[in-house]
């Protein structure tokens, strides 16, 4: 069985259009219309530029410049697509019935997600009802070190993609128990690799535990893990579940999963 994990090129990025969607994400969540200078110096972009990029989103109907002040607003273009949109990924209607199985059984909260780049990419949560609790919408984006989630992805690289990302990037200290040193780090990612789940007590976020499995796809000698989802607990010590039942049951959830989308992914 391939272990690979479906990932995107580290460094890519088309420049204009990065620029383009800040400018637009800039626009979209001011509170006020925002000018010219203050959407270049506020994005630390050339005034030029911007200004460039400004002219050809009005032209297409993306943003409109108010005749009046000349700040800038949504255009009509961007105002109908938003009302048109629709996240649709099967994965997440699919995964959901075996993921609310699992949290309802540990009242624990869990999250769905994949690897986009160098972030973890929430797909979905599916929410317990406990009032102590983290939360990460759908659209949410994670570092890629984020404690068990992260591992879960990170150990199923390759060698190669594996170490340009720990060359590349330092481990960062999230918490004092978050593991620094790249040769820990490799060996908990081959414990992982091993136990085909991924634990962290505190090393993301401190007094949280979490545990992470991965989704692969495909049959037989032809899998490959396309995404990953994790249970946050941030009362763990006081979980009428051990850690050993709760491992067991994200790694068969992981696996009913797997079977489900293998064999009627659309």
């Amino acid at each position: 069985m391939s272990t690979k994990t479906d990932v995107y090129p580290i460094a890519y990025a088309a420049p204009i259009v990065t620029k383009a969607m800040r400018i637009l994400r800039f626009i979209v969540r001011s509170t006020e219309n925002p000018g010219l200078s203050d959407i270049a110096s506020r994005l630390s972009l050339a005034k030029s530029t911007t200004h460039g990029i400004l002219t050809a989103l009005e032209s297409s109907g993306w943003v409109l410049r108010d005749p009046i002040t000349r700040a800038y607003t949504c255009g009509h273009a961007m105002k109908d697509l938003i009302s048109m949109a629709n996240v649709r990924v099967p994965l997440v209607n699919m995964a959901r019935p075996f993921l609310e199985k699992l949290s309802n059984l540990l009242r624990e909260d869990i999250f769905l997600g994949v690897l986009v780049g160098q972030n973890l990419l929430t797909l979905d949560q599916v929410e317990t009802s406990k009032e102590l609790k983290v939360t990460a919408k759908p659209g949410t984006r994670l570092s890629i070190f984020a404690g068990a989630a992260g591992k879960i992805f990170l150990a199923y690289l390759d060698e190669k993609r594996l170490e340009e990302i720990l060359a590349a990037t330092p481990l960062p200290s999230f918490t004092s128990n978050s593991i620094t040193d790249p040769d820990d780090y490799k060996r908990d990612l081959k414990r992982v690799r091993d136990a085909g789940f991924a634990v962290d007590t505190g090393e993301y976020i401190a007094n949280c535990r979490a545990v992470a499995a991965p989704i692969f796809y495909g049959k037989k000698n032809r899998m490959r893990m396309v995404a990953g989802f994790w249970l946050v607990s941030l009362d763990w010590q006081h979980s009428s579940v051990d850690l050993e039942t709760i491992q067991r049951l994200t790694v068969e959830t992981g696996q009913e999963i797997s079977h489900a989308i293998s064999n009627g992914y659309a």
